[in-house]
């Protein structure tokens, strides 16, 4: 076995480069075109599908929503098998079946033909495939810079979804979304694959340490009493879901995600709702995710300083006001505002995935992440489906902006009172 390194022979400072932050851009290159396409993209084929597939907003919204439950209770069994096998298995098997399931939903004729292709293997792949593992990884490889590894990977997507949006608008409106689903089919399997080849479980598996420095340093007690971490805890999965930390964690993020992956399925039909032209929203889409990007950068490097719970409740009022401004004020000011606003909120997801770890530590995270998906699963599924069964009912959604300002303050409450349970008793 090899000798573990000390933090000398690691340090940045003194040394190559410590091997995580390879691993963090590897994981950052799947992620951002993974999740750019299946996740920020996915609202510039809403309309599209509507028209061609002749059905209602509430049922491609079904459609965005059902991926979302399979997620959610696939989520524990691909948390067991990352902690059990690794993350690059599971990337490897996941893209794969993403990448293929796009190309077959080219010949699809029907609605239910689609729904059946885009949940049971576009969505099954994703799932398992793209930010679950790639989190994990993260997690595994830091400690300190934990908040900031996880920003480089939202950030990520965030590039991903400004680049591919608009890619993807162009080819959509110029030949067809069939034509988009077999090009974003090709670039996931021809980026995720050889990059999720080189890819390292933990450090301790090439004999190194988190962060690239040795455990004495690594949990080093911070000086700052807002310091989100003091010490790594060791949470097994019986000790955490017996925490009330654990469920109040895992309610603040179901109730952040039953609000974002709503607006980001009807990104572009609420903005064209508003008298906004499909072009020009899909636009504002990828400047969401542009400034998405150094939003997230910049709070997970605050986040490793301060509290992230704290941050993440500051953080969500800006969509509040932004959603209260579009159901009062007219013009199109405000929707310049609305993506703004969003790029907040959602750079506080790195945050939120950082506290799973930063409360329970490395061991279990995969795990624990997949029970919470459980919860988040079911609120995302329900969610897109409220609003576009609004829509369809009302022609409007203000009821559903409404609805979510509300949602979004009970949030901000919730991630105001968080704080992390005391670290487990040591056994022996």
């Amino acid at each position: 076995m090899s000798r573990p390194k000390t933090s000398a022979e690691q340090s940045p400072e003194k040394g190559p480069i410590f091997f995580g932050w390879w691993i963090l851009l590897l994981g950052a290159l799947i992620n951002g075109v993974g999740t750019g396409i299946i996740y920020h993209s996915m609202s510039v084929f809403f309309l599209p599908l509507k028209r061609d597939l002749g059905v209602s907003s509430t049922a491609i919204s079904l459609l965005y929503g059902a991926a979302r439950l399979e997620g959610g209770f696939e989520g524990p069994l691909v948390g067991y098998l990352i902690d059990r096998f690794g993350a690059r298995k599971l990337i490897l098997i996941g893209t794969t079946l993403t990448g293929l399931g796009l190309l077959l939903l080219t010949t699809v004729e029907s609605f239910f033909t689609f729904f059946l292709v885009y949940v049971f293997i576009v969505s099954l792949g994703s799932n398992a495939g793209l930010f679950h593992p790639i989190s994990t990884l993260v997690n595994q490889w830091f400690i300190r810079h934990r908040g900031l590894g996880f920003s480089v990977i939202t950030a990520s997507g965030s590039v991903g979804g400004m680049i591919m949006a608009p890619l993807l608008s162009f080819i959509i409106l110029n030949y067809g979304w069939r034509t988009g689903a077999a090009a974003a089919g090709l670039i996931i399997m021809a980026v995720a694959i050889p990059a999720a080849l080189p890819l390292k479980r933990s450090p301790e598996e090439v004999g190194l340490h988190p962060d690239g420095v040795a455990p004495p340093e690594t949990y080093r007690k911070a000086s700052n009493p807002g310091s989100p971490v003091a010490v790594e805890r060791a949470f097994s999965v019986r000790q955490a879901v017996r925490t009330i930390h654990f469920w109040l964690l895992m309610a603040c993020i179901c109730l952040r995600l039953m609000v974002t992956v709503a607006l980001n399925t009807h990104f572009v039909p609420l903005l064209v709702w508003k008298g906004m032209s499909e072009a020009t929203s899909a636009y504002l889409l990828g400047f969401f995710a542009l400034l998405s990007v150094p939003l997230a950068i910049g709070l997970g490097w605050i986040g490793d300083r301060w509290n992230k719970a704290r941050l993440s409740s500051i953080c969500i009022l800006p969509i509040i006001l932004a959603m209260m401004g579009m159901l009062f004020f007219k013009g199109e000011t405000i929707l310049y505002v609305f993506p703004v606003a969003f790029a907040f909120i959602m750079a506080t997801a790195p945050l939120n995935w950082a506290l799973i770890g930063d409360f329970f530590g490395r061991g279990s995270y995969a795990t624990l992440r997949g029970i919470m998906g459980i919860g988040y699963g079911a609120a995302t599924f329900v969610s897109p489906i409220y609003a576009g069964w609004i829509f369809d009912l009302t022609e409007s959604y203000n009821i559903v902006l409404l609805t979510f300002s509300i949602i979004m303050a009970l949030a901000a409450f919730f991630f105001a009172i968080l704080s992390p349970p005391q670290p487990p008793p040591a056994k022996g």
